[in-house]
């Protein structure tokens, strides 16, 4: 089921801004930099195909503090 909205647009002209986070709870470190690569391109096609605007995003390694 999905989530209500925590707000209303009361104008079709008003820009809506969305934080969505995602994350894993994987041993190890899943994504080394060619899987990061293309994880970004993931990221640029979705937001062509869905007319949105990324305005940040990061992609952070699990080294648990061990500085890898």
């Amino acid at each position: 089921m999905p989530r209500i909205p925590r707000m209303v647009r009361t104008d079709s002209g008003q820009k809506t801004v969305y934080h969505v986070m995602s994350r894993t709870a994987l041993d190890g470190l899943p994504f080394k930099a060619v899987e990061k690569d293309e994880w970004v391109g993931v990221i640029k096609r979705f937001s062509r195909v869905y007319a949105v605007e990324v305005l940040g995003f990061a992609i952070l390694g699990n080294c648990g503090g061990q500085g890898i």
